[in-house]
């Protein structure tokens, strides 16, 4: 069978979409493609007919009964508009974590690592991207799809051996007005 694009108007927010993957993940013959929950929709792969009643059920179960989805035009928000983290920094053997509360109900963040030239993009499950230490704005820009439309959240941080270092937050837009609004 070809790709089927389903609707669920209850999915709000990437969580949603990580839920109705880990569902069809346990349908044999599915395969779980991509999801848009600003769209409300997510694509699968199944091998029959039967196999899409079972993704159904599945995704049903997790409370995503399939529908119509009515989908908002998204209004566009100013530049500096919304939410901004509040970092904790706590010191570690290798240097720091940086974590913040967001506001996808997850504590996430990003290790600092003394010895590594280069650190490590650290993400969420809403899609929030961070990187930290020196330029860590400019190092997030060449590390993230710049297809998708994020607001660069840039806060000097410092560091517990006293150094100030940048943490460079990616916040798509489309969450950050599910989040907001």
């Amino acid at each position: 069978m070809p790709d089927l694009t389903l609707y669920s108007p209850d999915i709000s927010c990437e969580h949603c979409i990580a839920t109705i993957n880990d569902a069809v993940s346990t349908v044999p013959g599915a395969r779980f493609l991509h999801g848009d929950h600003a769209g409300k929709r997510f694509t699968v792969s199944v091998e029959s007919g039967a196999v899409l009643d079972k993704v159904t059920t599945a995704v049903s179960e997790q409370g995503y009964p399939l529908g119509e989805a009515a989908v908002a035009v998204p209004t566009p928000e100013p530049e500096n508009a919304g939410w901004t983290p509040n970092y904790r920094v706590t010191r570690t053997d290798l240097g720091a974590d940086v974590n913040y509360d967001c506001p996808c109900s997850c504590e996430s963040g990003a290790s600092f690592d003394r010895s590594a030239t280069e650190q490590e993009l650290s993400g969420c499950c809403c899609g929030r991207q961070l990187v930290v230490g020196m330029n860590a704005e400019i190092r997030l820009k060449s590390l993230i799809d710049t297809s998708n439309a994020y607001r660069i959240d840039t806060q000097e941080i410092t560091m517990p051996w006293g150094q100030m270092m940048q943490a460079a937050l990616a916040i798509p837009t489309d969450v950050e007005r599910d989040t907001n609004g």
